[in-house]
This record gives C-alpha cells, structure tokens and sequence, in this order.
C-alpha cells in the first residue's frame, strides 16, 4: 500500500536520525485507538533520548527536546512514516482523526468521543488544521494553549473526518492526501490556516 513511495523515504529517515542522533531510531508514543483503546504508535525518533520525561505530549516547533535532524523529519513529516506499518496491520488508516495521547482524553468534547469510533489516521483534517496552528507559538506555553485552543476544533474536525468518510470515503480520502502533500510541499511559504480549514469543514 504505497510501500514504493513511503518505504524509501522511511529508510533514509531512518538512517540520518540513526547517523546524526543515535539509536534508538524509533519512538513509540500511546495514543488512543479506535473505541478509545490504547496503542503505542510508531514514529521516527525526532527528540532527544527520554523526551517524554522532560515535557509535555505535545510539543511546538520550536521545543528543545527536538534535535536538529529530528525538526527536518518533522517539517517533512518523515518521521511519521512508520506508521504505515500500523495500517498495514489494521490498527490505523492512512485517513481519519489523528490520535491523541491520553492524557488528553479529560478534556475530550461529546465530538471527539465520538470520533474515537473510527480507526485513527495518520492524516485527517485535525491533522491538517495542526499543520498551522503550531507556528509562532512558545513551547513554554504550548500545552495550555493547545487544549484551550487547538484541541476542541481539532476534535471538531476529527469528527467532521469520522462522517465524511462513513458517507463518501473514496471523495474524503482522495481530498486528504491531496491536502496533504500539499501542506507538506509548502511548509516554506503559504500553507493552510486554522481560519480556513474551518471555514471548509467546520460550515
């Protein structure tokens, strides 16, 4: 399932996090699964050893823990690539609401809830709102800022995620990838705001 394209791209992700940073290369991370049950997601190891120790779940782009190799696997979303190996394995899908980790559960809205539903995805429209919404924002506040503010439209749109693929999957999947690699090919210049993703899908 896209393996042409993601196994690459995982292998040279892998090896630069592994020259450049040290073992170990990956970094599993609970999230909550579909009906809320907990997994540990795979991801390219992009912060420094035990980062889970030294701060929050979240994390803005300019975080310390994160290492220099570690922000270019961000930015191009490389070091979400493993994850194709958990949709492979039926766990995710490559489209539907991104999993949280859960600790975040107590302040999830009745629209979150239900979203947990669905498989978790590795893109959705929760993904792409945090695609933006992280900019410019200090790690220090970071985290209070993201369940104030981020967290209940993210949950929002997971949702919204959630019915548009139960009614037209193949239209919902198609328009995700394609917003996607295009967030991700224009991390340099202009890319989609908050403002405007829920104007598209939260009308």
């Amino acid at each position: 399932m896209l393996a042409p394209v993601w196994a690459p791209l995982l292998l040279l992700g892998a090896a630069a996090a592994v020259l450049m940073q040290g073992v170990p290369i990956f970094y599993r991370a609970e999230r909550l699964g579909r009906n809320g049950a907990v997994f540990q997601m795979l991801k390219v190891r992009s912060m420094v050893r035990n980062a889970e120790r030294l701060g929050p779940a979240v994390s803005a782009s300019d975080d310390p823990r994160i290492t220099r190799i570690g922000g270019l696997l961000r930015r191009t979303k490389v070091d979400e690539l493993p994850q194709f190996l958990h949709v492979l394995s039926g766990r995710m899908s490559i489209v539907g609401p991104r999993p949280e980790a859960p600790a975040y559960l107590r302040y999830y809205t009745p629209e979150g809830l239900r979203a947990l539903q669905a498989k978790p995805g590795i893109t959705g429209y929760g993904t792409l709102y945090f695609f933006s919404a992280e900019r410019g924002i200090p790690s220090a506040d970071f985290e209070t800022r993201y369940i104030r503010e981020f967290l209940p439209t993210k949950l929002l749109l997971d949702e919204r995620c959630r019915l548009d693929l139960q009614a037209r999957p193949f239209r919902t999947t198609v328009l995700l990838l394609v917003l996607t690699i295009a967030a991700v090919l224009r991390r340099g210049s202009a890319r989609f705001s908050p403002a405007q993703l829920e104007a598209r899908f939260l009308r």
